[in-house]
């Protein structure tokens, strides 16, 4: 008990208090320094935050910017190959004026119409008209021969077809920008051959499977239902094939009831690689006017067309289907096959005639957007 009296009674001794006091004030400077020092850290990291922020900022508009000089980078190449594609067309088209400028005096003589539509008749109902796979056949010799080299001739340079894929690489026909040369042939053709007479031989001869086919599909009253009809030539263009072409087994869009494939062979050109005609298991109805894509298991392979000189395929777009491909690896590696495809089929006015007639549960087969592949 004593020494706890002795301690206390030290405790209170002037000194003991001068020290403590000393020890009280220094605890409190430094709880101060502490404090100022929690304030600057706060205030610094409150700064550092900003500066953060600013930063990240900076780089996020950085970065827009970035993508918007890569956008503007990207649409500029794509304006320069634009450019440079067109200035190939039109060196193209001038050298091709410059090789052809003799060939055009001549012209008149071959693009006559009365002489190319009378041969192209006689080649066209002479051909052999077959049932299977589906109603079809293959015209030989179908233009004069001077009108065929005329063709070939007029072929578009290889650079007009460079503004699509390279599986569907094609020109429409007329054309223009092309050749003189080109665009009188082709012209010609188009103009004053297939709709004065081609599409009418070609109904004429497929008359008996249109016909039966027509009243399948349509209400249409006894006698011929293709009266009043006003058949005519569309989609015409020139296709550009080349090692990898592929297009699967398909039918075409419905509204162009009779499909042509005119081989365009150039000297040197084989027969390979044409057409092949295929006859589908559990066949149905195309459920839209669009192309109707069939798969491979479904088809049984039936017929290759040669891809011959002069020579044209022409089916009614029924049933079955058609395809074609060339090899990747075919030779030479710059392989090009030409074809004219052109479709036979109803205008405007009859189209809606002839789905006036449908019940209205079939409206959706004959209706929609027609597309082409």
């Amino acid at each position: 008990m004593l020494n706890r009296f002795r301690t206390a009674a030290g405790l209170l001794r002037p000194r003991s208090l001068a020290r403590t006091a000393r020890s009280v004030e220094d605890l409190q400077q430094v709880t101060s320094r502490l404090s100022q020092v929690s304030k600057d850290s706060a205030t610094e990291s409150s700064r550092l935050q900003r500066e953060v922020l600013a930063v990240k900022d900076a780089l996020e508009a950085a970065e827009q910017r970035e993508s918007k000089l890569s956008a503007e980078l990207r649409e500029l190449r794509g304006l320069i190959g634009r450019v440079q594609l067109r200035e190939s067309q039109l060196s193209a088209i001038y050298l091709r004026d410059r090789e052809l400028a003799a060939e055009i005096e001549g012209l008149a003589s071959v693009l006559d119409a009365e002489a190319v539509m009378s041969h192209a008749r006689d080649a066209i109902m002479g051909a052999e008209l077959v049932s299977d796979p589906f109603p079809h056949m293959v015209v030989e010799n179908v233009w004069p021969e001077s009108f065929y080299r005329a063709l070939i001739e007029g072929l578009p340079p290889v650079e007009l077809f460079g503004d699509g894929p390279p599986n569907k690489r094609q020109l429409k026909v007329p054309f223009c920008p092309a050749p003189i040369y080109s665009e009188r042939v082709w012209s010609f053709l188009t103009g004053e051959v297939l709709d004065g007479l081609v599409a009418s031989c070609l109904i004429d001869k497929f008359s008996v499977p249109l016909k039966a086919w027509l009243r399948d599909n349509f209400s249409l009253s006894e006698g011929d239902p293709t009266e009043g009809i006003r058949f005519k030539c569309s989609d015409g263009r020139i296709l550009l094939r080349s090692c990898g072409y592929l297009i699967p087994p398909h039918r075409d869009p419905k509204w162009g009831f009779i499909t042509c494939l005119s081989y365009l062979v150039r000297p040197g050109d084989s027969e390979r690689w044409g057409t092949q005609l295929y006859s589908v298991g559990d066949d149905v109805e195309a459920p839209s006017v669009a192309p109707y894509w069939i798969k491979a298991d479904r088809c049984r392979f039936e017929k290759d067309v040669p891809f011959r000189r002069n020579s044209m395929l022409v089916f009614l777009n029924s049933h079955g289907a058609h395809g074609a491909s060339i090899p990747a690896d075919a030779k030479p590696p710059n392989l090009e096959r030409y074809v004219y495809q052109f479709r036979i089929g109803p205008g405007p006015a009859a189209i809606r005639s002839l789905v006036r007639l449908l019940p209205e549960e079939r409206h959706s087969f004959w209706s929609g957007k027609v597309t082409d592949y």
